[in-house]
């Protein structure tokens, strides 16, 4: 049985990062700022970039970057197979707000194991080439603080995407069903600003920028099957929605076994599978590379793990640590195991082997407002409800009823980490009262629930 484990008062902080010198023989290199500044060292000058600013940095010329634990930076890497438009110099890049998500997009384009390949290289190189700018990059404006409320942040993001052609706030109240007057509080009190004054700095930001493209979504997107023989895999969705498929290379013969992924859930695939994402419009995915054997499954199946709101920073660092060259010179991957040992319900909900009673979990997790039967399930799918009683703990290590309690609470800890109220989750679950709900938290994670602002992103001007 696995037991619920309360989650660390205070989550681990980002340490400083400081690269290696480095002089790239075969590719070129873009190291690009999401939140705070880094510095980036030439044997000439330092180059300090922030937020949205990017170099492209050719072969053959040695670098060295740093940043502070506040400060998120990326690199995407573009293999050297000839010239390309942004040529052999170094060259400076202006991203606007509006184009925040592609620069992820393209990390893990160039970089993920799993979406390499999926793009052309000089479709991404065009794309950066469009926003370079041949000034060296100074100190932007101000950064324009976002209110943490919901449904103002989305209303934030709409106006950073589009200035000119954002809807009025009336309209965007009456989409997102709140009231306009709980968004203009929600400017006021989180950002300092009223909405009108808010969007006038917004518009001035972005023109500031320099943007001159309209916003683009990211696409869906189906990966090839990777297989995965000597590393264990944590895959963490930042953003939106996605379909993992598994394969376990022992189970010739069998159909792959399907895993919904939302925005803050992770799960764990030890080595010995073969993986395929399908990626909904917008989404963000990392596959985060561990060596294997670290994982310690006892050989079971599990379902996705919700992480902590308050660990969404730390998870991004980590994320991008992973992934790309700009990390620690002493980085363990191991850390972030060590790290997500410690939040409620790790490794996951087991999940059943059989798949007659893969399809009653599947089943029993889309009601999370609990009105099904376990009785009413089982005679669905061919099974008396003793039957389905005994069988379950043997496949999953819980009981029927503490497997689906622990199923609602985690998606009680997604909907407050989204940031909404406990009166709003608990309506969601299916509670009579928030009162109800509260307890019900309490007894199952040993604190009480909280509302967290969404996190894994910027709190400041960057936003998608």
């Amino acid at each position: 049985m696995v037991p619920d484990k309360p989650c660390p008062a205070v989550p681990p902080q980002p340490q400083p990062v400081e690269v290696f010198w480095k002089c790239n023989l075969g590719y070129y290199i873009v190291v690009w700022v999401y939140q705070g500044v880094t510095r980036v060292h030439f044997e000439d000058e330092v180059v300090s970039l922030h937020v949205g600013q990017a170099v492209w940095i050719p072969p053959r010329l040695a670098h060295r970057v740093e940043h502070d634990g506040t400060s998120v930076a990326l690199a995407i890497l573009i293999p050297d197979r000839g010239s390309h438009s942004l040529g052999g110099h170094r060259v400076f890049i202006n991203v606007p707000p509006s184009h925040t998500q592609w620069m992820f997009h393209l990390m893990l384009l160039t970089l993920s194991p799993l979406h390499t390949g999926q793009l052309p290289t000089s479709r991404i190189v065009d794309l950066l080439a469009h926003f370079a700018t041949g000034e060296p990059p100074g100190r932007p404006a101000a950064e324009l603080l976002l209110p943490h409320h919901p449904a103002a942040r989305q209303v934030a993001a709409m106006v950073l995407a589009d200035p000119v052609h954002a809807p009025p706030l009336v309209e965007s109240a009456r989409r997102l069903q709140v009231s306009e007057r709980t968004l203009r509080r929600a400017f006021a009190e989180q950002t300092g600003m009223g909405f009108r004054q808010w969007t006038a700095a917004a518009r001035q930001a972005v023109q500031l920028r320099g943007q001159t493209m309209p916003a683009m979504p990211v696409p869906a997107l189906t990966t090839r099957w990777m297989n995965f023989l000597d590393e264990d895999i944590i895959l963490w969705a930042m953003r939106g929605r996605a379909t993992v498929q598994l394969l376990a290379h022992a189970a010739s013969g069998r159909d792959p076994r399907e895993h919904r992924l939302q925005a803050g859930q992770f799960l764990l695939v030890p080595h010995g599978h073969s993986v395929r994402l399908d990626i909904e419009s917008g989404s963000m995915l990392f596959p985060l590379r561990v060596d294997a054997g670290y994982l310690e499954l006892g050989g079971r199946d599990t379902m996705p793990c919700q992480l902590p709101a308050d660990h969404g920073p730390i998870m991004l660092h980590r994320a991008i640590n992973h992934i790309t060259l700009l990390r620690p010179t002493e980085f363990d991957r191991r850390d972030t195991l060590r790290m997500l040992e410690k939040v409620p319900d790790y490794p996951g909900l087991g999940y059943p082997r059989t798949r007659a009673l893969r399809r009653v979990a599947d089943e029993l997790a889309e009601d999370l407002r609990g009105r099904l039967s376990a009785a009413e399930v089982a005679q669905r799918h061919g099974f008396s409800l003793r039957q389905l009683q005994r069988l379950w703990p043997l496949e999953t290590g819980l009981s029927l009823r503490r497997w689906r309690q622990a199923h609602r609470m985690q998606r009680a800890d997604a909907l407050l980490g989204a940031g909404f109220g406990i009166a709003r989750t608990a309506a969601q679950l299916g509670f009579t009262t928030p009162g109800n709900f509260s307890r019900a938290y309490t007894r199952v994670r040993g604190y009480r629930p909280k509302p967290h602002p969404p996190t894994g992103q910027s709190g400041h001007f960057l936003i998608f």
